[in-house]
C-alpha cells in the first residue's frame, strides 16, 4: 500500500494565493481567468493579465474576461448578438416598407392607366398609346425594384444566419479544448459544479486525473513541438478509447481530467484502465525524421465522489492518487481511499489517508 506524501501538482494553491496577494475578489470568473493566466496555456491572455498592472481593478479582470473567457459573460455575448440580429432585421422592414410604399405607387399608375384607357376614344390611338406606355414603363420599373428588393431581401436573411451559425458556433467551441478536440477547463469546471449541489446527496461519480509520464523527454528530443504532438496523440486516442462516452477533459499542460458516471468503484476502475490502456495503443513517431518515439504512457489517480462532501476535497484525494501512480513508477491507476478496501487483493495500487 502506497502512502505518499499529501502533495499537488496542481496550480490550484498558487492561483489561490496569487489571488489574495492582489488582493483580486474570488469570484468564480475571477478564479478560472487567474488560473489560466498562471498555467500558460493561453500566452496571450498571460500578457494582457500581467499588463493590467500590480492593482487589477474587477473592471480591468472583466474586460479581459469577456475577451478569453465569454461564457462567464453570456449576457454580454447573447446582447451582442441580439443587436446584430435586430439591426439586420431592422434593415429588412426598411426594405419591405419601400416595397410596400412602391407597390402603392405601382397600383396608383394602373388605377390611373385603367381610367385613362376607359375615358380615351376607341380611335384615339395616340392616347391609348401614351396610357400603355406609362403602364409598361411602370410595370419594368417595378419588375427591377422587386428583383432588387428579393437580392437585398436574399443577402439579409443569409446574412442573420450568418449571424445566428457565427453564435452557435462559439457557443459550442468555448467548451471544446482547440489542441486536442476533448473538453476544456471551462467545460470541467461546469461539469463537476454540479456534483456536490446537494452536498448530503452528492452525484455518485469518479473522478480521474491523469498525466502523461516523462513528459520532459519530448521537449529533451530536440523539437518543441514534440509537446504539443504527444498531448495531441494522447487526447486522440482517449478520444477513440472511450467507449462508454464518458467526460474527457484536456485540463492544460500534460494533464487530463475524466469524470466516470458510476459509484461502483470496481466499474469506475475498469473504465479507467481501459482509457489508459488506449492512451498508449499506438506508438508516436516524430512527425519530421519518422523515428519512433515509443508509447506514451499515464499515471492516474482517482478518487470517488462518495469519500467526502466537497469538490476542493475530492479534487485534492485525486491529486494524491496522481502523486502516487508517480511514485510507483507511473503508467498505473491509483485509487484513493479511506478506508482499508477490499479490491487492494486484486492488484489496485491503494493510497489511504493517514
Amino acid at each position: 500500500m502506497s502512502k505518499p506524501n499529501p502533495t499537488t501538482s496542481s496550480i490550484g494553491p498558487r492561483v489561490a494565493t496569487a489571488m489574495y496577494q492582489m488582493g483580486i475578489n474570488g469570484l468564480p470568473r475571477n478564479y478560472e481567468l487567474v488560473y489560466e493566466a498562471y498555467s500558460g496555456t493561453n500566452p496571450e491572455l498571460t500578457r494582457e493579465f500581467v499588463a493590467i498592472g500590480k492593482t487589477k481593478s474587477q473592471r480591468a479582470l472583466d474586460e479581459l474576461g469577456k475577451k478569453y473567457l465569454p461564457h462567464h459573460h453570456e449576457e454580454t455575448v447573447v446582447a451582442k448578438t441580439s443587436d446584430l440580429m435586430q439591426a439586420q432585421m431592422g434593415t429588412l422592414m426598411d426594405l419591405l416598407e419601400q416595397e410596400k410604399l412602391s407597390l402603392s405607387d405601382y397600383s396608383k399608375i394602373i388605377d390611373e392607366a385603367s381610367r385613362s384607357f376607359a375615358a380615351a376614344a376607341k380611335d384615339d390611338l395616340e392616347a391609348l398609346a401614351r396610357s400603355a406606355q406609362a403602364l409598361t414603363q411602370a410595370t419594368e420599373h417595378q419588375a427591377t425594384k422587386s428583383e432588387a428588393l428579393g437580392k437585398v431581401a436574399a443577402r439579409q436573411a443569409a446574412e442573420l444566419e450568418e449571424i445566428k451559425s457565427d453564435f452557435d458556433k462559439s457557443e459550442r467551441l468555448k467548451f471544446v479544448d482547440s489542441q486536442t478536440g476533448l473538453a476544456n477547463r471551462r467545460a470541467f469546471n461546469k461539469a463537476t459544479a454540479g456534483i456536490y449541489a446537494n452536498p448530503g446527496q452528492p452525484v455518485l461519480c469518479g473522478l480521474a486525473y491523469a498525466q502523461i509520464d516523462d513528459f520532459r523527454r519530448f521537449g529533451e528530443a530536440g523539437d518543441k513541438g514534440l509537446g504539443d504532438l504527444a498531448i495531441r496523440h494522447i487526447g486522440c486516442l482517449l478520444n477513440a478509447g472511450n467507449k462508454t462516452r464518458e467526460f474527457v477533459t484536456h485540463l492544460d499542460g500534460n494533464r487530463f481530467a475524466v469524470l466516470i458516471k458510476s459509484g461502483t468503484d470496481s466499474e469506475v476502475m475498469r473504465v479507467v484502465d481501459g482509457l489508459r490502456a488506449a492512451a498508449q495503443s499506438r506508438p508516436m513517431v516524430h512527425p519530421k525524421t519518422g523515428a519512433p518515439l515509443g508509447h506514451p504512457t499515464l499515471s492516474i489517480g482517482v478518487a470517488m465522489s462518495a469519500v467526502t462532501s466537497s469538490f476542493g476535497q475530492l479534487s485534492a484525494y485525486a491529486e494524491n492518487a496522481v502523486t502516487a501512480s508517480t511514485k510507483e513508477g507511473g503508467n498505473r491507476t491509483t485509487l484513493y481511499s479511506n478506508t482499508a478496501h477490499a479490491e487492494s487483493a486484486k492488484g489496485w495500487i491503494i493510497y489511504q489517508a493517514k
